[in-house]
């Protein structure tokens, strides 16, 4: 199988019959495919270039039976990893509701009790990676996939760090989306927890506003802003807002991780009560 290759419908990869391609990203093809009972699962298979180093197979197989091992209801489930003639390949559930990106491209922002409900969900989707040892360093809209029923679930291991250090990205590569790239993460320091609760904030942010907190910015003055520059508050875009909804959105956009909240699900807690949303 050379570079840029797709795997044709109904061929086989492992016990898996392929159905169409779903998408592709850096690192791997994304397909629909029929797994044993004729269950339909989403199998991610490896770029070809990317899977002619020996490292990274190791690497990817070993995270991806890592994530197997994390289980809550808003988190993709790993359900099975391989190889085809060499290629590592991994099997999720299929969520079938799209991506909470292709959502407010189509609705613009959210409605405040849409919102709180979703940031309740992806923290504690977040959180169970990280009571794993994980971080996953990539957290925004296009990893935050919705079923049918509009519940979310953290999507996307592809940038993965465990508590062995391990890292599933191409030597040379981004780590991170710079709309969504922690302080810490920019300036290359350790990851942990917090740097995936700023993600969530300004996935946040994002969700009432329409728009990423320094969006108004171009190139390399996104990652000054993220360093240097305070976020700015939903409500001055957004003036229906409850003020004590702004202050909460932007508790996770500090500067230095401590003084974050501790964990995303402290985060969205603090945010349903700036809403004044129960649930």
């Amino acid at each position: 199988m050379s570079q840029g290759t797709h795997i044709a419908a109904g061929e086989r990869v492992g016990p898996y019959r392929i159905d169409a391609l779903l998408g592709e990203g850096g690192m791997a093809h994304v397909y629909r495919a029929v797994g044993p009972g004729e269950r339909e699962v989403a199998l991610k298979l490896v770029k070809p270039d990317l899977a002619t180093d020996e490292e990274f197979r190791r690497r990817f197989r070993r995270e991806a039976r890592a994530a197997a091992t994390v289980h809550d209801s808003h988190v993709v489930s790993v359900i099975d990893e391989g190889l085809h003639d060499g290629v590592p390949y991994l099997v999720q559930e299929l969520i079938r509701g799209g991506s909470l990106a292709a959502r407010l491209r189509a609705t613009g922002r959210l409605e405040v009790g849409a919102f709180v409900t979703l940031c309740l969900q992806v923290a504690s989707g977040l959180d169970a990676l990280h009571r794993a040892g994980m971080v996953h360093r990539d957290v925004k809209p296009e990893n935050i996939l919705l079923d049918e029923a509009g519940s979310a679930h953290v999507a996307d291991f592809g940038l993965v760090k465990n508590r062995e250090g391990s890292v599933l990205t191409k030597p040379g590569q981004t780590v991170g989306s710079v709309d969504y790239m922690a302080p810490e993460q920019i300036r290359g320091e350790e990851v942990t927890a917090a740097t995936d609760t700023y993600a969530l904030g300004c996935v946040a942010y994002e969700c009432l506003v329409g728009s990423p907190p320094f969006a108004d910015r171009q190139g390399m003055r996104i990652m000054w802003a993220h360093l240097q520059d305070e976020a700015p508050d939903p409500c001055s875009a957004r003036p229906d807002l409850p003020l004590r909804l702004g202050l909460a959105v932007r508790m996770a956009l500090q500067k230095e991780p401590g003084s974050r909240p501790p964990t995303a699900t402290a985060y969205a807690r603090m945010i349903q009560a700036g809403a004044g949303v129960a649930q």
